[in-house]
């Protein structure tokens, strides 16, 4: 799934080499929209199922089995770039490498089997981890370089596996990005979503995105209810994944009128929908910590909301909100501290509007595609010439 992101990072790597780049990919908005140069070309793959286990499962595989065989037909001085989602998928880019010696390179967006793990999803000392554990070492030790998506992330990879190995010699860093130039604060009173999503005159406190089982919904859930009364503060949910028919559920079960649930938009209304937020949550439940980074988070700082990271312990999230002076954070499964966080903000417009402009400045500074496809030029384009 190459969401505007990975598309985005494609697109602007394949500026730099000297034949076209192919991305492959069964994201729907990606294959609708087409890339912006001529230099990538989109190969469709098909859409991942987040129904269920077994829909991802069955996905994983698919998708693995189809990138194989195309990686079968790439020449030797092909460098195949690859990320950590589907996560079997570096099993057949081994089998690629071991046959033809074919360079790649690793971006790992989520640290797996560790977060499964980490949700009681799998057992750590089971054969399945093991066996997992020791594909993704010999995986990430014969790449030219592997790259995540934050500085504790890092941490945690460069201890799993010798990071001497690499051609770089250490994990590097690209944070997720968000176009600002195209993701920028816009006034309610200008958005053509504000009446459709009911946020007229209201603070806006949004969620978008996978409410999947590394996201603690059921605090967002029950904190719209302890807020219910607060007519000027308004909940918004935009996305889908496991949990979201439970929010809708929730939603209906409780009569909220201060709740508003929506499935994913298109992706040509991400410049209209995350600007909406005056009060943006970011969740990381209870295992996730230090094994993920929601993208999300940058597009709402693009647009310019406070940033309330639902997360424990160390983790990207808390350490970007606390550099950038953005945001509050407060701890999963504890809904009134969220609440009255919420409330605090909502009450305070002053604190409100320091906290929005910091989190506009530091996405503009050092989370924007320039800044960041910048970095990852300088870090990976001299190794890739090299080889």
């Amino acid at each position: 799934m190459a969401g505007p992101l990975f598309r985005e990072l494609a697109e602007d790597l394949a500026l730099k080499m000297p034949e076209n780049s192919i991305l492959f990919t069964g994201h729907p908005d990606t294959l609708l929209s087409g890339s912006r140069t001529s230099k990538l070309i989109i190969s469709s793959a098909r859409c991942y199922d987040r129904r269920s286990y077994l829909t991802r499962a069955f996905s994983w595989l698919h998708y693995s089995l189809s990138a194989f065989l195309q990686m079968l037909k790439v020449e030797k001085n092909t460098v195949i770039f690859i990320v950590s989602n589907p996560p079997i998928l570096g099993i057949f880019v081994l089998i690629i490498n071991f046959f033809k010696g074919t360079y790649y390179v690793v971006l790992v967006y989520d640290i797996h089997p560790d977060a499964l793990i980490g949700f009681g999803i799998l057992k750590k000392n089971s054969m399945i981890a093991k066996v997992w554990k020791l594909v993704n070492r010999k995986l990430w030790e014969k790449s030219t370089a592997v790259f995540t998506i934050g500085n504790i992330m890092a941490e945690n990879l460069s201890n799993q596996f010798d990071v001497k190995n690499t051609n770089l010699g250490y994990v590097g860093v690209i944070p997720p990005w968000a176009d600002t130039n195209k993701i920028k604060p816009i006034d309610k009173s200008n958005n053509p979503l504000t009446g459709t999503f009911s946020q007229d005159g209201k603070i806006t406190v949004l969620y978008s995105g996978n409410m999947g089982v590394s996201h603690d919904m059921d605090s967002i859930l029950q904190s719209a209810y302890l807020l219910k009364d607060e007519l000027d503060i308004s909940f918004l949910l935009i996305g889908g994944g496991e949990k979201w028919q439970d929010a809708v559920d929730f939603k209906m079960k409780n009569s909220l009128s201060n709740l508003q649930i929506f499935p994913f938009q298109p992706e040509d209304k991400l410049p209209y929908t995350m600007t909406l937020a005056d009060i943006a949550l970011v969740s990381l439940d209870d295992g996730a910590e230090g094994l993920m980074v929601p993208s999300k988070m940058f597009y709402y700082m693009a647009g310019g909301a406070a940033i309330i990271g639902i997360s424990r312990g160390d983790n990207d999230v808390s350490e970007v909100i606390q550099t950038a002076c953005c945001g509050l954070t407060v701890e999963p499964k504890n809904p009134i501290q969220l609440a009255l966080s919420i409330k605090e903000l909502a009450k305070n417009p002053t604190k409100l509007n320091a906290f929005k402009h910091a989190a506009r400045r530091s996405a503009v500074a050092n989370f924007s595609r320039d800044v960041c496809a910048k970095k990852l030029h300088r870090e990976l384009l001299p190794l890739i010439n090299h080889t």
